[in-house]
């Protein structure tokens, strides 16, 4: 069996080549054999997102995000729980996803990821109709953030500001959304996209 070094240079080699197939074959094969690696998490989520987005196969999507979420990688398996709460919501499994997505919500230490759980926690629970809980989770998802605009790490600060200023500016509170965008602004660490949205959004402030 070739290690995992050489199946993430067969994958790499696929991925210049834009052989999304042979890419997908490689990744079967590091998920299948690495399955508790940061590797092998993260091909089963992208396999995960091709069968979701290339195939519209959302069975075949929940099971690969609910596989990644079981090898409890930081980044990856919090991704995949995350996505399969979705996917379980768009099926209709209320009950299912909702559980899905407090896990991934309640994750520590708290963290961007984290909050965007949240947030689509709340989401969920507004599909549903479940006013109060809702309400819990858009509290737990501005209380992240609030806690993230202190980050000592400046990029997850910036970003942590830009998103708590776009849900003040949601909200009707101009001065604070105001204040948390020119915070975000300043350094450059925001990505390039989420520049251009803060600074557009600035502009109507």
């Amino acid at each position: 069996m070739a290690s995992l070094k050489e199946l993430v240079r067969d994958l790499d080699r696929a991925l210049a080549a834009n052989h999304e197939e042979n890419a997908n074959s490689v990744r079967a094969t590091i998920a299948a054999a690495f399955p508790e690696t940061p590797e092998g998490a993260e091909a089963r989520y992208k396999l995960g997102l091709s069968a979701l987005y290339r195939a519209k196969d959302l069975e075949a999507a929940a099971s690969h995000f609910r596989e990644a979420a079981k090898a409890k990688q930081k980044t990856w398996s919090h991704l995949a729980r995350t996505s399969l709460g979705l996917v379980l919501l768009s099926q209709g499994k209320h009950q299912q996803a909702v559980f899905e997505l407090r896990r991934a919500a309640s994750a520590q230490p708290p963290s961007l990821l984290v909050a965007q759980a949240a947030g689509m926690l709340h989401g969920a629970l507004v599909e549903m109709g479940n006013k109060k809980e809702a309400e819990k989770a858009r509290a737990q998802h501005l209380k992240i953030l609030d806690d993230l605009t202190r980050s000592e790490d400046a990029p997850t600060a910036a970003m942590a500001r830009y998103r708590r200023a776009m849900e003040h500016k949601f909200d009707g509170e101009r001065l604070p959304a105001k204040q948390l965008l020119a915070a975000a602004l300043e350094g450059g660490h925001l990505p390039p996209d989420e520049r251009a949205s803060a600074e557009r959004a600035l502009s109507t402030l």
